[in-house]
């Protein structure tokens, strides 16, 4: 495989290329060829795939640095005590083998029967936390909230406040789930390394979880979340000796619910879960958050408000009106971004569908007095870590929204982090042995609960342009 380097070169090359095609156009004074749109379409379906291994390898190489270790996977030993390796501190460090083979015990434990559970498997589960009696495994997604952290408070502070309080927290739970014998006090929270793909699923799919800002609650009881507008408020001169005059704030307030949403249930042969070699916890996580993660996604986005109210349905009009059914102009694009206030365009970015993106790379700019081809309003970013960006600005590709077409919301702009998403806190995967046990099969589905909605006290930090 090419490296990071390697694909960053070969990205730029590309975006040259495809600037080559609309100058070449723009020079000799006429619109792109169909054929020089297939050509200039298909470098950036290839532009699209070098980006995706690019951020993997980032994420990749991120997480070797955070870890100063690449974490052992998929590892398979003959003699468990060959796996059983001891940690600098004498305790037993928990391999991806074994919370693999951890799950699958748990899987098994039902349709199999625990007394032809092998001794083998019942220590890889012991070890793991993960009782293969229990018909149900819990997972915390992440810290939840303190009843002594009240929401106002936490959000009183800024966004970069928030998110150094959710890395703590966060940094607090893996602090116990690392190196743990079966014994160890908090070893139970193991469980939830079983099923990582689970929460990966969830967190990599649609856009909106990565941009937005998600809490996590214990229960599930209402969130009252205050708002105030206090932008039209001013101070004032007062003389020595003079009363200062009263101005009282108005507060509002969001309330966030918590939605219950199904995986729907997914069916597995007892010889298939005996049998299979594939790793288990990818193959149940995977299924199961993916489902889960693509309803949600599709709430946020376009939720109507009798489910979490989306991005889409909440963001405020811009009154821009996009030069046409599927094309925007860079005056479009510059009147959207200045309708956002200051105080929330510092965090901005924006947020379309797939082709969206498409139509907004088909814009060009003109450089100078004179320039008569323009370049790409589209940017590559090439550089570690850096985004691509248009107009400046990264953005999220979100296909729960909907592609350019006449009357569409189909471009939003803004500080997406004001949209919350809440989860209560656990995540249930439920075994069903006897749903379809006279066909020699076991149910699995996922319960979650959720809500979304943006925090807008009236100063609008998320707009939309609409399609001609």
């Amino acid at each position: 495989m090419k490296s990071l380097n390697e694909l960053r070169l070969e990205k730029g090359q590309l975006a040259t290329q495809a600037a080559e095609i609309l100058k070449i156009a723009a020079t000799e004074k006429r619109d792109p060829s169909d054929e020089e749109y297939r050509k200039f379409d298909t470098i950036h379906d290839d532009i699209e795939k070098l980006t995706v291994n690019i951020t993997r390898l980032e994420k990749q190489d991120a997480a070797e640095r955070a870890l100063g270790q690449v974490e052992e996977s998929r590892v398979k030993p003959n003699k468990l005590e060959e796996r059983a390796r001891p940690s600098g501190n004498g305790e037993v460090a928990i391999t991806e083998y074994d919370r693999t083979e951890a799950l699958r015990t748990w899987m098994m434990g039902g349709p199999v029967g625990m007394d032809q559970l092998s001794e083998d498997r019942r220590k890889h589960a012991l070890r793991c936390g993960v009782n293969p009696e229990s018909r149900t495994i819990n997972l915390r997604l992440g810290p939840a909230m303190k009843a002594t952290e009240p929401m106002g408070s936490i959000l009183r502070v800024s966004t970069d406040d928030m998110r150094q309080w959710q890395t703590q927290r966060t940094e607090e739970r893996a602090a116990l789930t690392g190196l743990q014998s079966s014994t160890t006090t908090g070893g139970y929270t193991t469980a939830d390394e079983t099923m990582k793909a689970l929460e990966v699923a969830l967190l990599a799919y649609g856009g909106m979880r990565s941009v937005s800002t998600v809490i996590r609650t214990a229960t599930g009881g209402p969130l009252p979340i205050p708002t105030t507008n206090d932008t039209s408020n001013k101070g004032e001169i007062i003389g020595e000796n003079t009363t200062s005059n009263e101005l009282e704030m108005t507060f509002g307030q969001l309330v966030l619910d918590a939605w219950k949403y199904s995986s729907k249930y997914i069916l597995a042969s007892i010889e298939f879960l005996q049998d299979t070699s594939i790793n288990a916890s990818e193959f149940l996580g995977s299924a199961l958050g993916t489902r889960i993660a693509r309803i949600t996604n599709d709430h946020f986005t376009t939720g109507t408000g009798s489910q979490p109210n989306g991005i889409v349905t909440a963001a405020t009009s811009s009154a821009v009106t996009l030069s046409g059914v599927a094309s925007a102009s860079y005056d479009n694009i510059v009147d959207l971004v200045h309708t956002i206030d200051p105080a929330y365009r510092n965090n901005g970015r924006f947020m379309f569908h797939d082709g969206g993106l498409k139509m907004l790379k088909k814009i060009k700019v003109l450089q100078y007095s004179g320039d008569t081809t323009g370049a790409p309003l589209w940017v590559p970013g090439l550089a570690a870590g850096q985004a691509d960006t248009i107009l400046g600005y990264p953005y999220t590709i979100n296909q729960s929204m909907t592609t350019p077409a006449t009357g569409v919301k189909s471009l939003l702009f803004g500080d997406f982090s004001k949209y919350i998403i809440r989860d209560v806190r656990d995540v249930t995967v439920v075994r069903a042995d006897e749903l379809y046990a006279i066909l020699g099969q076991v149910a699995f589905l996922a319960l979650s609960r959720h809500d979304g909605d943006l925090l807008d006290a009236g100063t609008h930090p998320v707009k939309y342009a609409t399609q001609a």
